[in-house]
């Protein structure tokens, strides 16, 4: 048996004070110890949507530079540059188009790359449309590549240089794609947990969008090292609501890299909180830790559901086991579990994490659902009726005392919904 920190947050014992956490204490738990070839399997598990996702992005980015480059080429034929009343074909399939309103500082060749922070300020309206902008904002600050941004900004951002001011026609696929937006909406603007509201005419699957974008500058990402802890629960709770945002949408993959960014943050490599001493003394936690900890428990929850709906079931489980290793009696996680392994065929672990999920919740209409879902089903037989997940099994059930003792659970939102 090797011992192993609560919820194997590390690096953080360097940001805890002295003082501690009145009711709750970080605790260590006894669990098995996986060989390198299943965690290697869990980890390509957990992470392939993402890295099908960056695989996505990073041939669209490339497309548009070899656009770039034969437009460049042509022009160096030609002999001739475009007039800057002209559109620029930005992906060469006419989604993106892009006219240079104001010209960048190309001195350097320099431009943004994925991870960077990018200050932008821009103005969205319906092309061809006679209203106003639906959504303006001015000097705001967002991670490129991390789809805190339409996708077609986040895409032009990456073939901007630094005070370039442009105007973009972007196809809906780079918009707001099938699902559209319609009045009342969330717009998910990135770093306002409760974002306004859409206001404007419904924007449906074909419509293309206007948008005026000026690059004011950017800068890279700071070492994760360095962030406070105020900081990166800042940053963390930004990823988790875009998060949110893109899963309402049915943008399951999206959601996914959003929700892997905030625990980028949440948690690191090195150092963490030690195990106890010989006398049993373990590390005191501030306040301000045990919220950072909570936060990362939101996150490992709804990734839990995304990967849930993307059919990632291995994934899903492996994210609840984390949650459940520390708040044992977590509805959220407990009624997540159950749905998985209901989807992976595993009924009788399936009943008994309904079963858990309804003791932790019993006035919750999800979890009563859930409940009198298996016990109307005669003999709950493994297997039968599901469909089994394909992939290595992510975790063992978990839940039982002394696993960790570590996080008080502060969600109270139904068990079916995001937090």
């Amino acid at each position: 048996m090797t011992l192993i920190v609560g919820i194997c947050i590390s690096s953080l014992l360097k940001i805890v004070n002295s003082k501690f956490f009145p009711d709750y204490l970080i605790s260590v738990i006894s669990c098995r110890k996986m060989s390198e070839d299943e965690r290697t399997l869990i980890d390509k598990s957990e992470s392939s949507s993402f890295e099908d996702l960056a695989s996505a992005a990073a041939h669209e980015i490339e497309e548009a530079k070899l656009a770039e480059a034969a437009a460049a080429e042509k022009i160096k034929l030609d002999g001739k540059a475009p007039a800057a009343t002209e559109w620029q074909d930005l992906l060469g399939s006419g989604s993106i188009l892009k006219k240079i309103l104001k010209e960048g500082d190309e001195s350097e060749g320099l431009r943004p790359q994925r991870s960077d922070i990018c200050r932008i300020s821009y103005e969205i309206r319906i092309r061809n449309g006679k209203h106003e902008n639906m959504e303006k904002r001015d000097q705001v600050k967002i991670y490129l590549g991390d789809n805190e941004i339409l996708q077609g900004l986040d895409l032009a951002l990456t073939l901007m240089y630094k005070g370039e001011i442009c105007l973009l026609q972007i196809a809906p696929r780079f918009a707001y794609g099938d699902t559209g937006l319609n009045p009342g909406d969330s717009l998910g603007l990135v770093g306002e947990i409760n974002s306004p509201k859409y206001e404007g005419p419904p924007i449906g699957p074909e419509t293309w969008l206007e948008v005026k974008l000026e690059l004011h500058d950017w800068e890279e990402e700071p070492e994760h090292e360095t962030l406070t802890i105020t900081e990166r629960m800042e940053i963390g709770i930004r990823r988790r609501c875009r998060g949110n945002w893109w899963y309402g949408r049915g943008e399951t993959q999206l959601a996914v890299q959003l929700y892997r960014r905030a625990l980028d943050v949440l948690d690191e490599s090195e150092g963490g909180i030690t195990e106890p001493t010989a006398t049993g003394e373990v590390t005191q936690a501030s306040d301000a830790l045990m919220a950072l900890l909570d936060e990362r428990m939101r996150v490992h929850n709804n990734m839990a559901a995304a990967q849930l709906r993307a059919g990632a079931y291995d994934a899903a489980l492996q994210a609840v086991t984390r949650v459940l290793t520390c708040q044992p009696n977590n509805a959220k996680a407990l009624y997540r579990k159950s749905r998985i392994l209901t989807a992976m065929g595993r009924n009788s672990e399936a009943l008994q994490a309904a079963r858990a999920a309804a003791a932790a919740a019993p006035e919750d209409t999800g979890v009563r659902k859930e409940l009198q879902k298996w016990q109307s089903v005669p003999g709950q037989k493994p297997g039968a009726g599901q469909d089994v997940g394909v992939g290595i099994s992510a975790a063992k059930s978990v839940g039982g005392r002394g696993q960790c003792i570590g996080l008080p659970i502060q969600e109270s939102a139904a068990v079916n919904a995001l937090t």
